[in-house]
């Protein structure tokens, strides 16, 4: 999720993909990105009787959460794409790898508030290379993030619906990496994901 972005007045999408080994060439992949993630439960609704919603509200909503490495990437061959195409390029969203979840509400489940403590670091064949937080995302957590999501979407016709996976902004990303190489997403005591680029 990105945003809202200067001139941007719409979320951004991206795709999700199984497995962790990607062909860099499918989506000329150039950057890594540590996110946390949702999966919704159902259609959020306001515990008042009127919008907007509260992330208490958003929160009740949302059936899993997960950590995510987002590999970013454009389906371009410019080499400096303007404003406009990276936007018609869903802001070189690229493909979603997930890692270890939680079903909201079991044992073991983050809070919302622990997610928005969490630190994050990239590592490449064992070297950290980049480091980070979730209070790094858009509005200063995924849980903010996706409440403003929620709270947009209706501006556009459209809910966040039951079974749909929102990732809510980096936590820590790099560029520094090449096919091959064993990239690690760290979220402390939360655990890793790992991808390999082929």
């Amino acid at each position: 999720l990105l945003g809202p972005p200067p001139g941007v007045a719409s979320p951004e999408f991206g795709v999700v993909a199984e497995g962790v080994s990607l062909p860099r060439a499918r989506c000329n992949y150039s950057n890594v990105e540590a996110e946390v993630g949702f999966v919704m439960r159902s259609t959020p609704v306001p515990a008042s009787t009127c919008f907007p919603l509260s992330e208490a509200d958003v929160w009740a909503a949302v059936g899993e959460v997960f950590l995510a490495i987002e590999a970013c990437g454009s389906r371009y061959a410019l080499e400096k794409p303007t404003a406009l195409e990276k936007s018609a390029d869903a802001q070189s969203a690229g493909a979603v790898v997930r890692g270890r979840g939680w079903r909201v509400g079991c044992a073991g489940c983050p809070s919302a508030k622990a997610l928005a403590a969490v630190e994050t670091t990239i590592s490449i064949n064992g070297t950290q290379v980049a480091s980070g937080a979730a209070s790094l995302v858009p509005l200063g957590s995924p849980l903010a993030s996706l409440t403003w999501l929620a709270n947009h979407l209706p501006s556009r016709g459209e809910r966040l619906r039951p079974g749909q996976t929102v990732i809510t902004g980096a936590c820590s990303k790099t560029k520094a990496f090449a096919v091959g190489d064993d990239i690690v997403a760290c979220f402390g005591e939360l655990g890793n994901v790992r991808l390999t680029f082929r």
